[in-house]
């Protein structure tokens, strides 16, 4: 009896192991699925484990990473710096250019015939371009402007024509130079942009691409290329290379709010996860200077307000850093006017308590001398 109620105790131990063991396994297994599928520990990376970037790519961990907060009124004016000039943007709608889902960033891939010819020491040639985004109530734009986000933010990637390849130059001092623009919320659809978000469907799966015909990438950047600012740093994703020369353009893109949302709601991450908030933390300046072309207007801390898009949709002027999208200091018209009638209401309704207050006060006022008035008379007996 003893020998069968030990073997049944056994087996109901051993049966309880197993059935915990198989319960930690979907657990894990549940869980990896609400995560990137890619793990820093295995020598990938993710955005939620920015911190831990370090541990596996010793890079991440230097004094001149990028992105950074460009301090406006710290910016150093250098007039020498030379104006960007760019060629053989304009790509015929022949040549098909790849567009990839690579589970980090929406990338397309650039001819070398694409190049910057004047700005830098050397001549650069295009690689690749990419977007950083977030959220309705997180903008991502990887560089902040005086601590503030902007909704998104293009790179447009160019290595240095002395070496043979991006691979070659991403780890030479000198190697990469990469131009940057925000890109605000604007009244109607860019068209120059929806040549690219018109095929965000066919990649919205992790690893999956496309192609789409050459356009004008140019029109991708702001108008005006003359005003930008310049500061040495690195790469902003794993391997953290600190070999990129910044170019951050003064002048802002916009974009239709349904144009952004498309980016925020259609690439997945993984298989059930949303390709979103997709920056990296503004890094520390430690010792380096932010250069800029331009010197800063005087009654404010940079360029003045830009006029919304024009009425033929094409929405590229935009904002100025000064007054970025989502800024919680900027004041509409609607605003100001809500401000001022309700102040008015307030300013009137109290003009009319008081105004109550007083005539009640007389009126209490008056029937009290009527009544010390009134002479109470007894009446005599011969009344009565």
């Amino acid at each position: 009896m003893l020998g069968k109620l030990f073997l049944f105790i056994l087996f109901q131990i051993l049966a309880s192991s197993s059935s915990s063991s198989e319960e930690d396994e979907s657990s894990s297994e549940s869980g990896n699925k609400g995560e990137h599928p890619k793990s820093s520990s295995h020598g990938h990376w993710n955005y939620l484990d920015q911190d831990a970037w370090s541990s596996d790519f010793q890079h991440c961990s230097g004094q001149s990473q990028s992105p950074i907060n460009i301090a406006t009124r710290q910016a150093i004016f250098d007039p020498q710096l030379p104006e960007i000039k760019l060629e053989g943007y304009d790509l015929s709608d022949s040549e098909l250019l790849k567009l990839v889902n690579n589970g980090h960033t929406l990338q397309l891939n650039l001819p070398d015939t694409m190049r910057i010819v004047s700005g830098f020491d050397n001549i650069f040639l295009a690689a690749q371009l990419h977007f950083h985004w977030g959220t309705i109530e997180a903008p991502g734009s990887e560089h902040t402007i005086d601590n503030v986000h902007f909704p998104a933010e293009i790179h447009v990637v160019h290595y240095n024509s002395k070496y043979h390849n991006i691979s070659e130059a991403a780890s030479k001092l000198d190697g990469l130079a990469v131009l940057g623009a925000f890109i605000g919320i604007g009244l109607h659809e860019n068209e120059n942009y929806e040549k690219i978000l018109s095929s965000l469907m066919d990649v919205s799966r992790e690893e999956s691409d496309t192609e789409i015909p050459g356009f004008n990438v140019r029109n991708l950047l702001p108008n005006k290329l003359a005003k930008f600012y310049r500061y040495n740093g690195s790469l902003t994703t794993p391997p953290c290379y600190q070999t990129v020369n910044w170019t951050i353009f003064n002048d802002t893109i916009t974009v239709s709010r349904k144009q952004l949302a498309s980016l925020e709601d259609t690439l997945k991450a993984g298989l059930d996860q949303h390709l979103t908030k997709n920056f990296r933390a503004p890094q520390l300046l430690y010792n380096r200077q932010v250069m800029s072309s331009f010197r800063a207007e005087p009654s404010s801390t940079g360029p003045q307000i830009p006029s919304y898009p024009d009425s033929d949709g094409q929405s590229k002027k935009g904002r100025t850093i000064n007054e970025p999208a989502y800024s919680k200091e900027v004041l509409s018209r609607g605003d100001i006017l809500a401000i001022v009638f309700g102040a008015l209401f307030t300013v009137t309704l109290l003009s009319f308590m008081i105004y109550a207050c007083q005539q009640r006060k007389k009126t209490l006022s008056l029937k009290k001398d009527t009544r010390q008035n009134v002479i109470y008379k007894p009446a005599t007996k011969e009344e009565v």
